[in-house]
């Protein structure tokens, strides 16, 4: 199967790559490197998927990446070919329809995990138009071009984000999504509206995956992301502020990687024509256990400060009952487990990626 992975160079995306291409998949992977974080975490991504398709690293040399990529081989619970896929890699913007045309004409795709997007709350707020030209114009330009080459399937990843804050349920996949309290909570709402119009009209396969996060684990998203700024710190001795609603007791469904790609690799080997699925844990851990996973995974107690309450913070914690119902889904990962996990990778990594300011 020929998949199209678009953020291929992000966190997620290149778990994504790596499982599927472990799997015997072949992965076209597009990524435009925007500056939310720096370039080079990302090059850092793709040379680990060039390494799962036993292909050479184009950026780093190789045993600089390998000793990671073995620790991540061994993590990796997931189905292993014989054979692995095949990779190929274009840097572009999913903006930019011809670019993606011309993708679409060249590697004959059967599908598509749509998962580039301009992430993160606080910077939504600051910069909206930004966020709702790539998370909508982009996604309107993959929707149309894989109506147009009739693909198999096309499974979106969006956010918890799209329930905006709701402290007082565990929400379901019927829950109310008209209520984002962020810009990026309702380009995420606009792109799921996207995909129902596209599957009703043009009968185009779509399944929705609202991921729940954090999602945390080894190369975790160095920028913006609790767990990462956290052990960073804590290794490089510098405080760390804490701007969650409710301080240290704020709690949050906490995705380990490897649970998320499962649901997002379940979305997509379905029969399905059209559906949306909570895919997290369902069991929201406060950010004191978080410190206390880092503390124990370091043998080094985190320095911490209670700051000001972030105002597009939101808290929600997903039923997950559907997904494991529909798609077998199960988290399994255990957060002190996955902290330590995340950890000993970091602890691998070149010094440029330990030692990051901007965290």
């Amino acid at each position: 199967m020929n998949v199209l992975v678009t953020g291929a160079a992000g966190f997620i995306g290149s778990y994504v790559s790596r499982a599927l291409i472990w799997r015997g998949d072949n992965v076209v992977g597009i990524d435009n490197f925007n500056d939310y974080y720096p370039r080079n975490c990302k090059e850092f991504n793709v040379d680990l998927i060039h390494l799962t398709a036993q292909t050479s690293p184009q950026k780093f040399i190789e045993s600089e990446v390998r000793q990671v990529f073995e620790k991540l081989e061994e993590f990796h619970s997931g189905k292993k070919d014989v054979k692995p896929g095949n990779f190929v890699f274009y840097e572009g913007d999913i903006t930019d329809f011809t670019f993606l045309r011309n993708i679409f004409e060249k590697e004959k795709l059967d599908v598509v995990v749509h998962l580039a997007a301009m992430a993160g709350v606080p910077y939504s707020t600051k910069n909206p138009r930004i966020y709702t030209y790539v998370n909508v114009d982009g996604t309107t330009n993959l929707l149309t071009l894989s109506k147009n080459y009739v693909l198999r399937k096309f499974v979106f990843g969006s956010s918890s984000s799209v329930y905006g804050n709701r402290e007082d349920k565990k929400v379901t996949e019927q829950d109310d999504v008209f209520k984002a309290v962020s810009v990026y909570g309702a380009s995420k709402v606009a792109g799921e509206v996207l995909c129902h119009a596209f599957s009703v009209i043009f009968g185009l396969p779509v399944v929705i995956d609202r991921i729940f996060g954090p999602i945390y684990g080894p190369l975790q998203r160095p920028y913006g992301m609790f767990h990462q700024r956290a052990i960073n710190y804590t290794f490089n001795n510098r405080k760390i502020e804490v701007y969650g609603r409710h301080g240290l007791k704020t709690a949050k469904d906490s995705t380990y990687i490897d649970d998320q790609v499962d649901g997002l690799l379940a979305c997509l080997d379905n029969d399905y024509t059209f559906d949306v699925f909570n895919v997290g844990t369902s069991e929201p851990l406060q950010i004191q256990t978080w410190l206390e996973a880092i503390e124990t995974a370091f043998g080094k107690k985190p320095e911490v400060e209670i700051v000001e309450v972030d105002t597009a913070d939101v808290v929600s914690s997903a039923d997950i009952s559907k997904a494991q119902k529909m798609l077998n889904y199960n988290p399994k990962m255990n957060m002190y487990e996955g902290v330590k996990r995340q950890v000993d990778v970091f602890n691998l990594m070149p010094e440029w990626y330990k030692t990051m300011e901007k965290v």
